[in-house]
């Protein structure tokens, strides 16, 4: 069976439109930076409109001054209002996101045909979790590649 992608860049004004008029849109996640929370090829990403609201821990889909389209969750609402926003999967942060970029919000996603609520209880303790244990994830995943290779005997 082909396969047919249609890039969410390309669909952006629809999107706009849809989100504008109270609606939400479907989009199918690519990359790793929000993994283990949104996987690509499994996951189904409901987008809602944006309130101009942004709480710490809330997923937002908001385009870069570059044009590029990213989905990360906000780690820091920042006293003048900008964003500062990061992948679960990433240690960079990206700073200064201005709530004008902010396309939408994820509110839930659906895995299979399993519905999540990104503010359900398990997802809190998720992002509640991953908070706590951010600063040693660095330390902690290159203590494991070491172990690693002892046990492959280099």
């Amino acid at each position: 069976m082909e396969e047919n992608r249609i890039h969410l860049k390309d669909l952006l004004p629809v999107v706009k439109e849809t989100l504008a008029s109270g609606g939400e849109f479907l989009i199918y996640p690519q990359g790793v930076s929000m993994l283990p929370y949104l996987r690509e090829g499994q996951d189904r990403v409901v987008l809602s409109p944006f309130s101009d609201v942004a709480r710490k821990g809330d997923i937002l889909l908001y385009e870069r001054r570059d044009g590029t389209l990213v989905l990360h969750r906000v780690v820091r609402v920042e006293k003048d209002g900008t964003l500062s926003m990061r992948g679960d999967n990433q240690y960079f942060i990206e700073r200064g996101i201005a709530p004008t970029q902010v396309i939408a919000i994820v509110k839930r996603f659906y895995r299979g045909e399993k519905e999540v609520c990104v503010n359900a209880l398990p997802s809190r303790l998720y992002r509640a979790r991953r908070a706590l244990f951010y600063p040693f994830r660095r330390y902690s995943r290159a203590i494991a590649r070491r172990i690693g290779l002892c046990k492959r005997g280099k």
